[in-house]
């Protein structure tokens, strides 16, 4: 329990941790409009995840208000790491931030699957022919013709080159591919209107662009 305790490594690491979750805190203030901040707590975290679908160690951040709200969300980094683009992809849409600074409960941002995960996405009307395996390019996609408030989880390009978007967060849609070797979630600048000015089109479960 004490072997920390008089370990001056041990410790550093542990000040170099503070100080990085520091800077994220700083940066997530920095991202959240100054006129949802009133009454906010913003605090920061690592924790080490078990879970095969994750990084070995998360940067949690929980966001708090006066009015007992308190929500977090998880960025699959280690605090050092994350930067601008990271917090970006992890925060939800201004909508919701709104709705939490006014008490109100709206649906929790934190998606099943981090940015760089391998997936099976379906793609076809058969349950078991359906599927098409492909990577996780970014986190809450949005094309500038939706409606005010509408995201979808995950953009999702697939091993032929196509890129499609997961509309809903559940298995019946995208699941992690089990066949796939995953590695730590990586951060991959995509443009948000899709490649060669392909319109959207839908298709099974997720949609193609």
């Amino acid at each position: 329990m004490f072997k920390n305790l008089f370990n001056p490594d041990a410790q550093k690491e542990k000040a170099r941790e503070r100080k990085a979750c520091g800077r994220v805190k700083e940066m997530v203030l920095e991202l959240i409009p100054p006129e949802l901040q009133d009454g906010i707590i913003v605090s920061v975290q690592q924790m080490a995840c078990g879970d095969p679908g994750c990084a070995p160690i998360d940067t949690i951040i929980n966001l708090t208000w006066q009015e007992g709200l308190s929500k977090p969300i998880k960025v699959g980094l280690e605090a050092h790491q994350v930067d601008y683009p990271d917090l970006q992809e992890a925060l939800p849409p201004v909508e919701v931030i709104t709705s939490w600074s006014q008490g109100e409960d709206a649906k929790s941002p934190e998606l099943r699957f981090a940015n760089g995960l391998k997936v099976q996405c379906r793609v076809g009307a058969d349950p078991v022919t359906g599927w098409a395996a492909g990577t996780i390019v970014a986190l809450w996609y949005r094309e500038e013709a939706w409606p005010s408030g509408a995201y979808a989880p995950y953009q999702i390009k697939l091993d032929d080159g196509r890129l499609i978007f997961a509309p809903r967060d559940e298995d019946m849609v995208v699941r992690l591919n089990p066949d796939a070797a995953q590695v730590a979630p990586v951060r991959a600048a995509v443009d948000g209107g899709g490649e060669d000015g392909d319109e959207g089109m839908e298709i099974e479960g997720a949609a193609a662009e």
